[in-house]
């Protein structure tokens, strides 16, 4: 059996200027992001009988991989020729529809482990631009490139998108003291509602030419931070954060909701300082900037809230398990 582990991912600023209606006509686009210590797990494994079982939010059994019901699961398999007599099974430790990225983590994982089940490692760039090529080319999802690099790579970077298609990664090295601070210092609210990332990316795309203004806004202030982050001027994250969020609810009306906006001004006063919808918008999770000095007061003042801290994950999509159980067939003469 072979099992995969692979991080879901926080998007601090940047985001939709990963989408090609941005970066293909405009250089480039590019976030600042990391990967967290929440994870997605994939089994694979043989199955003497010759059939296909998939255990997910379903349960498929079937002969073909034409039969299969999730898009994912089967693109994956039909871009590594595997046709038949294997199962798969999915665990994560959040539920889908937060806003961390999971459909992405999903399929980096799938990749991964199904590579190692061939006997193949495959690098993490590797990963990531073939989940870009099924999640964007094959199934046609309307998302930016960002999602699958932060799972299959890891840490904490500054991810740029060319126009011509490729994907630079930059770690961003500061003093581990400093970073372990700016991660401190941020809370997340579970909202209890799903988001509806495709509806909001494809409204985003759509008015590319409106968005324009706000979209390079939210990469220059990128590339900013990124300037303040590499000076470990971790003190430059607050502002760029709330100004972020500002310029972001421009770019479409459905990332903020009457809820969500009531929400939001709820916890600014009792102690947030900036904040966002993370991922498309919509719903999922609102991350915080919280001062530690504050946290305490806010934590008893939002009480009726699901509050949740992260940590950062410096390796990206992992194989934790591998042994190989296919057995040996005997040809007799």
């Amino acid at each position: 059996m072979i099992l995969s582990k692979t991080p879901l991912r926080v998007s601090f600023v940047g985001g939709s200027t990963d989408l090609p209606s941005f970066y293909e006509k405009h250089e480039y686009g590019c976030v600042i992001s990391t990967a967290i210590k929440q994870y997605v797990y994939i089994g694979v494994n043989h199955r003497f009988d010759g059939k296909i079982r998939l255990a997910y939010s379903k349960n498929e059994v079937i002969d073909s991989i034409h039969e299969i019901e999730n898009e994912r699961m089967r693109s994956c398999l039909e871009s590594l020729d595997i046709l038949d007599s294997i199962e798969i099974f999915y665990i994560s430790d959040v539920p889908k529809q937060m806003g961390l990225g999971g459909s992405s983590s999903f399929v980096v994982g799938l990749l991964n482990a199904l590579y190692q089940y061939k006997g193949i490692t495959a690098f993490p760039e590797r990963l990531a631009r073939e989940a870009c090529k099924i999640e964007i080319d094959i199934l046609k999802n309307p998302i930016g490139k960002q999602d699958q690099f932060a799972a299959a790579i890891g840490g904490f970077n500054y991810i740029r998108f060319n126009y011509n298609g490729t994907v630079t990664v930059q770690p961003i090295l500061i003093e581990e003291e400093s970073l372990i601070a700016l991660m401190d210092n941020l809370v997340f609210l579970y909202l209890n509602i799903s988001h509806d990332a495709s509806n909001i990316l494809n409204d985003v795309s759509n008015n590319s030419n409106k968005n324009y203004e706000y979209m390079l806004a939210m990469r220059n202030l990128t590339d900013n931070l990124f300037s303040e982050l590499m000076k470990n001027n971790i003190h430059a994250f607050k502002d760029a954060l709330k100004e972020n969020w500002e310029l972001k609810k421009k770019t479409s009306k459905y990332i903020q909701s009457s809820v969500i906006s009531e929400v939001y001004d709820i916890a600014i006063k009792n102690g947030a300082e900036a904040g966002k919808i993370l991922g498309a918008g919509g719903g999922g999770v609102m991350m915080l900037f919280v001062p530690i000095e504050k946290q305490k007061s806010f934590y008893e003042k939002m009480k009726n809230f699901k509050i949740m801290k992260f940590e950062i994950d410096h390796y990206g999509s992992q194989i934790i398990h591998s042994s190989n159980n296919k057995g040996q067939e005997i040809n007799l003469l």
